[in-house]
């Protein structure tokens, strides 16, 4: 038991810490400093209830997520809904983790796309590698990429500290470092509702995972621990995120700054380099800002370094692989719980499951490669995510399955009011592709208006 607590720990670990911990959640980390963590565990300890509701239905009742859906909440449309949702949250995750690895090997962005085919093939053939010892594998992957992701944070701040010399640089990196730990950094309403969001986002709800994972649970199993261990993994590592930003910030400028005042440098290579870092430090300045509009300007930080500091290619290399490794271990726990709730629902055997969830991953990470789509992709979570989260709770409510019928209804409630404030913001922003991206994620609803449907079918 002591075994197969660690492991579960790390595997929901692994899920839970993706690229929205490096892309997203530092910005809030920095910008609202320690008020804005105290806001964020609300949220967090709403999802472990979730979470552990989630997994303890399938755990006490031994049934899979379909059967689950059909025979005791009447609800197996709404696998659809989570099933949709989940090929979304895999092409997002798939090509935001792809493209880190460009600045790895120096290549272009048209490079995305193959990276992103084999990172999908490498995660199937892992799976298909493992055959019965699927959560052991899972499991040491994200022990591998906790460790990394630690070592990475400590290896850059020991680089930052002695790379950054000017004292500009100095001053704004111990000023971004400091804030993280800071009581005194403002708060406003929009970036707080952005902030929970995120985090909510983080956490993975809306794809079904956690009632997979319940299913193959051991009866003996306490899941308090093991969400315990995952909560205290989560803060330790989301922290680990944000001075991994913070020093790289602060390396950054002083790249911007040399590149500045270097007469060798083309103009317009400077000003590229001033207007990257000036993304940057809006990044970290302004908690206001859409995390859609601000999700890619994490990648601004290896241009702005790239030959302009010393030793700007290894913690470049070590900043980017973090990404990757948390893209990664996300990306097998999707294609693996996906390949499982489609093979209980479509009766289909494992390769080919598998192969399906690939080749969606696959296709919608292709399509982002347009800039429009890419948008349009990502509203889908920031404005119907927590629905979807909530839609998936909603089975819980069923008199078989209610733990704690009372504090399940409020959270469901807060998950739907959160849902439809970002709804309402994504339908009136100017913008035409994040007014799209939010009657797509409005589409993800249409299966659960067949439910009758499906229940005659089934029978």
């Amino acid at each position: 038991m002591r075994k197969i607590s660690f492991l579960m720990a790390f595997l929901i670990t692994g899920y839970v810490l993706g690229i929205w911990n490096f892309l997203v959640l530092p910005k809030y980390y920095i910008t609202f400093g320690l008020k804005g963590f105290l806001i964020s565990l609300i949220p967090m300890l709403m999802v472990l209830f979730l979470v552990y509701s989630e997994a303890e239905s399938t755990k006490r009742t031994r049934y899979l997520i379909y059967e689950l859906f059909f025979k005791v909440s009447r609800t197996p449309s709404l696998i659809f809904v989570l099933l949709m949702f989940l090929f979304i949250m895999l092409g997002i995750t798939t090509y935001y983790s792809s493209y880190s690895l460009i600045y790895v090997f120096g290549v272009g962005s048209r490079y995305v796309l193959p990276i992103a085919v084999g990172t999908v093939v490498l995660s199937v053939l892992l799976l298909m590698m493992a055959k019965g010892r699927t959560l052991e594998v899972i499991s040491v992957l994200s022990v591998l990429f906790v460790l990394f992701a630690i070592v990475s944070a400590v290896l850059i701040r020991n680089q930052a500290l002695n790379t950054v010399t000017a004292p500009q640089a100095v001053q704004y990196m111990e000023s971004a470092v400091s804030s993280i730990t800071s009581l005194n950094q403002p708060l406003s309403l929009k970036g707080v509702l952005y902030m929970l969001i995120s985090v909510l986002i983080s956490f993975g709800l809306g794809t079904g995972v956690y009632y997979v994972v319940g299913s193959f649970t051991p009866e003996e199993l306490d899941l308090k621990k093991v969400l315990a261990a995952v909560f205290v993994l989560q803060i330790i590592l989301s922290f680990a995120a944000a001075f991994t930003v913070a020093y790289s910030l602060g390396a950054a400028y002083q790249g911007f700054g040399k590149a500045f005042r270097n007469p060798s440098i083309p103009a317009e290579e400077s000003m590229r380099l001033f207007m990257g870092f000036q993304d940057l430090k809006e990044y970290t300045t302004n908690g206001e800002k859409s995390p859609i509009d601000s999700i890619e300007v994490f990648y601004s930080i290896p241009y702005v370094l790239r030959g302009n500091i010393v030793s700007a290619g290894r913690l470049i290399s070590l900043l980017m692989l973090s990404l990757y490794f948390a893209g990664l271990t996300t990306i097998i726990i999707l294609i693996e719980m996906g390949s499982q709730v489609l093979s209980e629902v479509m009766r289909f055997d494992r390769g080919r499951s598998l192969g399906l969830v690939a080749l969606f991953g696959v296709v919608l990470s292709a399509a982002m490669m347009v800039g429009d789509i890419r948008t349009m992709f990502l509203v889908v979570p920031f404005s119907v995510g927590t629905l979807v989260a909530a839609v998936e709770a909603y089975p819980l409510l069923s008199e078989d399955l209610s733990l704690n019928r009372e504090i399940l209804v409020v959270v469901i409630a807060i998950l739907a009011l959160v849902g439809l404030v970002a709804l309402y913001y994504a339908l009136r922003a100017p913008a035409v592709s994040v007014k799209i991206g939010a009657l797509l994620g409005l589409v993800l609803f249409v299966p659960a208006f067949m439910n009758s449907m499906l229940l005659r079918t089934r029978r």
